[in-house]
């Protein structure tokens, strides 16, 4: 029987989760209207450098955004105690993957002079990519936090601290990066300082509510619990790969494509802007699904799931089917927005006309992308999913490989990355579809029993 009380209680969380999950591409977007007036090679450059920090960070967030997993089950189960113990998961999480990537920043950002770019764009994503790599604590504890907070139903809170992060990075992006207000004009420099930025006032913010809540106060949740803490890698890390895995080929295939031409490049990064317009909202819907499944399972409520995985997989169709229709019918327009006014700003509203039809026809796909595969992390089978998705984006990076060598176009490449994501958006269906997720647990024994 179709039970409405799981769609009802999915948009109720959704409004603030699919905010706090889009604020990632909003500042992107906002960078890259920015650095529209200052030049085409930085909006080029925004695209591989940006999809390599969140590569890179992905594996550090995901690993860390995953502590939300275990404060849902633990508030599905009433323990705040175990909430508070959670949240400690991701919290180290995030300062030990900072530090690693405040060193590794410099040393990562020199393999941008191999991807065979113009000396101008290699410049720019270096600087782009170090400044952010080197700032990773900062969104990682993010994930942490806001996990703590959605998963326990506070996701305005969320929502609020978002648009404030939003607003420092939005003035600070046009001061630094144009030099406007007496700031100096950095660049691509200033967009990467102005994200920074913004993420480090969000932290803030973070730390300052979980102290309110009592979370340093909980001398028990405090204490570092060897055990638990590999445990909750051993889950953790999984989704973190399979995210980093994920940015890998998308990374790549970006390479690929930037080795067709400027305009190329530039077109698929604002190809990736716009479609960020549909991805984080539906990827707020999945990570609101995540947190009912948590809930769910923490209170022993298996027989819900289905049923939630379901309705929430329709709710986010229908979404990606409208923003596809929008994205193949009003292609022009939407890339001329970021397009600037440069010499090749012609051919680069061409080639991005062009590959927003891939955009709107793959969109139906990932919503099953996206909500299957929310659905299964939070059940506890992130070990399979990222076997599973490793297994096609090594199919997805050899085709890409392949083609760059025999045939290299931008249909052909934008027809290897829509049948990757379609391919994929089957798999986790059937994954699901099948139920060895009920097999799967996300506590330990221990922390069942109490």
């Amino acid at each position: 029987m179709f039970r409405t009380r799981h769609t009802i209680g999915l948009l109720r969380l959704a409004g603030p989760m699919i905010l706090s999950s889009s604020a990632v591409t909003m500042m992107q977007i906002i960078d890259a209207i920015v650095l529209s007036r200052h030049s085409s090679e930085a909006v080029a450059a925004m695209g591989p450098a940006s999809l390599a920090v969140i590569l890179f960070q992905g594996l550090l967030f995901g690993t860390a955004g995953y502590a939300g997993t275990f404060v849902a089950h633990s508030h599905g189960k009433g323990d705040r105690s175990g909430v508070f113990k959670a949240a400690w998961l991701g919290i180290r999480t995030a300062a030990f993957s900072g530090i690693g990537a405040l060193l590794l920043a410099w040393p990562l950002s020199q393999l941008f002079q191999l991807a065979g770019h113009s000396a101008q764009v290699t410049d720019d994503e270096i600087a782009y990519f170090w400044i952010c790599m080197a700032g990773s604590f900062f969104p990682v504890a993010n994930a942490a936090l806001a996990g703590w907070l959605s998963s326990v139903g506070r996701t305005k809170i969320v929502t609020a601290i978002t648009f404030v992060s939003l607003a420092v990075n939005a003035v600070l992006a046009w001061g630094l990066v144009l030099g406007a207000w007496g700031m100096p004009r950095l660049g691509i420099s200033g967009a990467a300082a102005s994200t920074v930025a913004a993420q480090m006032v969000a932290t803030a913010l973070y730390l300052f509510l979980f102290a309110r809540s009592g979370g340093f106060a909980d001398t028990a949740a405090r204490r570092f619990d060897r055990t638990a803490f590999w445990h909750f890698l051993s889950l953790a890390v999984p989704m973190g790969l399979r995210i980093s895995g994920e940015l890998v080929a998308w990374t790549f295939f970006s390479i690929m494509v930037g080795r067709l031409g400027t305009a190329e490049l530039a077109a698929s990064s604002i190809a990736f802007r716009i479609n960020g317009l549909a991805f984080f909202p539906a990827l707020g819907l999945g990570q609101a699904a995540g947190i009912l499944v948590g809930n769910a399972r923490g209170a022993g409520r298996d027989e819900d799931v289905p049923a939630i995985a379901w309705q929430s997989l329709i709710v986010c169709e229908i979404w990606m089917l409208a923003m596809g229709i929008l994205f193949a019918t009003a292609s022009v327009p939407l890339v001329s927005v970021f397009a600037g006014d440069g010499p090749e700003s012609a051919a680069i509203v061409e080639a991005g006309a062009l590959i927003m039809k891939f955009v709107a026809f793959y969109c139906i796909f990932d919503a099953a992308n996206v909500m299957i595969g929310c659905v299964l992390a939070s059940a506890g089978d992130t070990h399979w999913i990222a076997r599973a998705f490793f297994a096609s984006s090594g199919v997805f990076l050899a085709s890409l490989w392949l083609a760059d060598r025999i045939m290299p176009t931008l249909v052909v490449e934008w027809t290897l990355a829509t049948v990757f994501v379609s391919a994929t958006a089957v798999i986790w269906s059937l994954r699901f579809h099948r139920g060895a997720w009920r097999k799967m647990t996300v506590l330990r024994e221990s922390e069942t029993a109490s």
